[in-house]
């Protein structure tokens, strides 16, 4: 049974401290708007990620994470302990 850790955080302060946590090999996902990316990371520098979505149609995809921190719903993200961490991000 995989575990799932949700986090509640108050402002961009917090998400770009949970953010440090994330590395290259994680699983990440990113929910902003309508929209979503998933995959694993290949590069990450900061606030920049760059994932395989492991899809034919997509294969990598890479974005700047404050370009869409206006319409950001949640982040999640699996590193190897299995544990699904969800960053909720309320303003």
């Amino acid at each position: 049974m995989n575990k799932e850790i949700e986090i509640v955080l108050n402002g961009e302060d917090e998400l770009y401290k949970y953010l440090e946590d994330i590395e290259e090999g994680d699983y990440f996902e990113a929910y902003f708007g309508r929209y979503h990316v998933e995959g694993i990371i290949v590069l990450k520098d900061e606030t920049f990620f760059k994932l395989d979505t492991k899809r034919e149609f997509l294969g990598i995809v890479d974005f700047e994470l404050t370009k869409v921190l206006p319409d950001l719903i949640e982040v999640a993200y699996t590193k190897s302990d299995g544990i699904r961490r969800v960053l909720k991000l309320i303003e």
